[in-house]
């Protein structure tokens, strides 16, 4: 077929999503080998907050035992090399986010949950965002390239270990945690992000602490 030809099946909406999607190419850093990018097919995997408060203690994918095991689980480390611990935000409601620098959803969902941690300023709510697999320049080049700062807590884990211990092997996924370390639900892949999601979740866990 002559080139000719072929154009004439590429339609402006095509044209442009084309376009769309090479200006949306993720920066020139190479994937670590054990950090799997996400299937277009994942969706969310949700754990039904309407059920009663027990429930969210069974033994769920990845959940953790209140209390006591808290103060064991690693969520990632600071720069300085400092490990930070789930029983550092033991009587909050916790929402992790799992992301990487090469990872186009990612960059949205960092944006998102900034917007959720200046709304819940000042309430039992906290946020880290646990960079899976990269150096700490690649994670530093891409906050500099980032027009609005993230107001939350940055952590890195280069091993991939501590995300491993939380079930995560794809990013991005999000955790969201109850007061006592639980996880209550988790959201995977490109399509199981939702933000109002996570604000539904946020409302009903501070309302089930009291």
């Amino acid at each position: 077929m002559k080139r000719s030809a072929i154009f004439r099946f590429v339609t402006p909406g095509l044209a442009a999503l084309l376009a769309s999607a090479c200006a949306s190419s993720p920066p020139r850093y190479p994937a670590p080998v054990d950090t799997p990018r996400p299937e277009p097919d994942e969706v969310v995997k949700a754990y039904p907050l309407d059920k009663a408060p027990e429930f969210m203690g069974e033994e769920l994918e990845g959940a953790v035992a209140p209390d006591a095991a808290t103060e064991r689980v690693v969520l990632g480390t600071r720069r300085d090399g400092s490990p930070v611990h789930l029983s550092d935000y033991s009587g909050k409601v916790l929402v992790a986010s799992y992301w990487a620098s090469w990872c186009p959803p990612c960059w949205s969902e960092l944006q998102q949950l900034e917007d959720i941690r200046a709304d819940y300023a000042g309430r039992d709510i906290a946020i880290v965002a646990v960079n899976r697999g990269e150096p700490q320049s690649a994670i530093d080049a891409f906050l500099r390239r980032q027009q609005r700062p993230l107001g939350y807590t940055i952590l890195s884990d280069v091993s991939t270990r501590a995300s491993q211990e939380q079930g995560v092997s794809a990013v991005p996924t999000t955790l969201v945690f109850d007061a006592r370390g639980r996880v209550a639900r988790r959201y995977v892949g490109l399509f199981g992000f939702s933000a109002s999601r996570i604000r539904g979740d946020i409302e009903q866990l501070l309302k089930r602490r009291g």
